[in-house]
């Protein structure tokens, strides 16, 4: 059995000279970094309590939106919008896309060991920068690698899918769920499974490995972001989530984030649990110093496994702010525009259960108000539009509630937690 020990100082490991030099290297890239670390007197230093967070606000204000002329070389990639109607840019440099690709490829290449040189693997994958990687990581693993275009209607996929029978398999929970429910029904035999994008707890996991005739260790749930690139991925052996070596994990109480919510709503209050806030060792063109991911995180500690020791988490929670996800992004900036359209003074919450879910206060929703939501979402964020004309993931869900109605407790307050 692994060693599981726990450690104290979550991020004791990290030397306060290396911390220094990240956050000097990202005050040389981004200006206003540089003068945000003056301001509060912490360039120089290697605490990583000095450093500054990564808020969306502040990075809303400084980087998705901006131009970078001191950053010629980067590749841009694009997500949902932000609070000026702009969509998010998150760039990267040919480092930080080489250190991605060597982070999944080796994680995939452990995890697929069993499956020989020149298999079939296939992606079938949204938009971003998983998505464009995906190939390149396939290729360098020696594998046959094939993907599939997201804006192809289901039964194309089905259908292609059945035809090229991959051994290994990258796709998403959602796309994953709505492929089992195609009709012609799909019929590969996969040997291992990767999946991105959606929490998939154990239970999901296991379902889908028996489905496909697999051991539950044979499905590999992939954590990520287009802001930090790799992130973690969930351990047959521990039974825990690990980051990858380059990340640097912390957790705030929701009160730390200036955040209101609801006491029934509130994350798990054991040691470790709380907002997820990410600092990577790698990343240069993003400024990844205490990036607040908007998710919540239960029990972050630091365990010993294989003899090494490694960071992990028992479950993600859900999200406390930031982004919905909806096959893609749905910002909750975004959310809140389309109802103060469609339902203006009425309050509403956003839920995920099989997809989005939107609960609003009122007697009744007509068939009008559901298609007004639905335009106001394929306007806003077009590659969930795509993905639902593709028929990948289900037409968004509009529910009216009584004000007791509302699982949050709270008028306008979206905890985006997983349903049930």
């Amino acid at each position: 059995m692994p060693d599981t020990t726990t450690l104290a100082a979550p991020y004791a490991p990290v030397r306060g000279a290396d911390l220094a030099a990240l956050a000097a290297g990202h005050a040389q890239r981004f200006p206003w970094y540089r003068e945000l670390l003056l301001s509060r007197g912490a360039l120089g230093s290697g605490d990583l309590s000095d450093l500054p967070l990564m808020s969306t606000d502040l990075l809303g204000a400084h980087y998705y939106t901006a131009e970078h002329p001191q950053l010629p070389d980067a590749s841009a990639y694009f997500t949902s919008g932000t609070s000026g109607g702009q969509r998010k840019r998150i760039l990267y440099s040919a480092a930080d896309d080489d250190a991605y690709i060597a982070q999944r490829r080796l994680l995939f290449g452990e995890f697929t060991a069993s499956v020989p040189r020149g298999a079939v693997a296939v992606a079938d994958l949204g938009t971003g920068h998983a998505a464009a990687s995906a190939r390149r990581v396939f290729v360098e693993l020696g594998h046959d690698a094939h993907d599939i275009d997201f804006t192809r209607p289901v039964d194309e996929h089905v259908a292609k899918l059945n035809a090229l029978r991959p051994d290994v398999f990258f796709t998403m929970p959602m796309i994953l769920d709505r492929l089992l429910q195609a009709r012609p029904a799909l019929d590969i035999r996969p040997r291992k499974i990767m999946v991105v994008g959606d929490v998939a707890p154990l239970a999901w996991r296991a379902h889908v490995a028996d489905r496909f005739g697999l051991r539950p260790d044979d499905v590999l749930d992939v954590f990520g972001s287009i802001e930090i690139g790799a992130i973690g991925y969930s351990c047959a052996e521990t039974g825990l989530y690990h980051f990858h070596d380059h990340i640097v994990p912390e957790v705030l109480t929701p009160e730390e984030l200036g955040l209101h919510i609801e006491n029934d709503r509130v994350p798990s209050r054991q040691e470790g649990s709380g907002a997820l806030l990410l600092t990577s060792l790698t990343r240069s063109y993003f400024p990844a110093v205490r990036y607040v991911t908007g998710d919540a995180v239960t029990g972050l500690r630091r365990i010993r496994h294989e003899g090494r020791e490694v960071f992990a988490f028992e479950r993600i929670d859900g999200r406390l702010a930031g982004d919905y996800k909806h096959g893609e992004r749905i910002s909750n900036h975004d959310l809140a525009q389309i109802m103060a359209e469609v339902f203006p003074g009425h309050p509403f919450e956003a839920g995920d259960d099989d997809g989005l879910v939107i609960r609003v206060v009122a007697d009744a929703v007509d068939d009008d108000q559901v298609a007004a939501v639905r335009v106001a979402v394929d306007r806003l964020a077009p590659d969930v539009a795509q993905m639902i004309a593709s028929g990948l993931v289900g037409p968004v869900r509009v529910q009216a509630v009584t004000p007791d109605g509302l699982r949050s407790g709270h008028a306008k307050r979206r905890l985006d937690l997983k349903e049930g």
